[in-house]
């Protein structure tokens, strides 16, 4: 089998670097009012400003930009993914499941991938993934099917 590559999809990413932007622009602003309250030595306005209505957006934004950029690939030997968790390389022989998680998230709207290593440890693929009509992935079952039909291919796993 030749190296599949699982990326967001075009729509996935474009709301999620949309809403990146928008976190970036309110982070901005907080930031901007709050450099106004420091100029004018109001130290003990600017700071809880900042950090409750400033911090936040930015933590957002590097988690929506660093989730944009997340990748499962398959190939004979197993798979391996990159995503905000750090990277994983995981063979086929040391894979005991290959299931999907539906339900996770706010109002139970995002359907991923969840692997159970032969070890007892268990992760979830970074992508595919599938939440509601923004962030739809049209093929996520498809892609499911694909991985379990490889990881069964590869390990003679019967049931799972």
């Amino acid at each position: 089998m030749s190296e599949t590559v699982f990326r967001y999809t075009g729509r996935q990413r474009v709301v999620m670097w949309a809403w990146a932007l928008l976190m970036a622009v309110w982070a901005g602003a907080v930031t901007v009012d709050a450099g106004r309250d420091l100029a004018a030595h109001r130290i003990g306005a600017a700071v809880p400003l900042w950090l409750v209505l400033g911090l936040i957006p930015t933590v957002l934004f590097v988690v929506l930009a660093g989730m944009s950029t997340g990748v499962t690939r398959i190939d004979a030997q197993g798979l391996r993914t990159r995503g905000m968790t750090g990277r994983r390389r995981v063979a086929w022989s040391e894979i005991e499941s290959v299931h999907e998680l539906a339900g996770r998230g706010r109002r139970g709207t995002i359907t991923q991938i969840g692997v159970t290593r032969t070890d007892g440890k268990s992760f979830l693929l970074p992508i595919p993934y599938t939440s509601g009509v923004i962030l739809e992935d049209p093929d996520f079952y498809d892609k499911l099917l694909l991985i379990r039909r490889e990881w069964k291919k590869h390990t003679g796993a019967g049931g799972a």
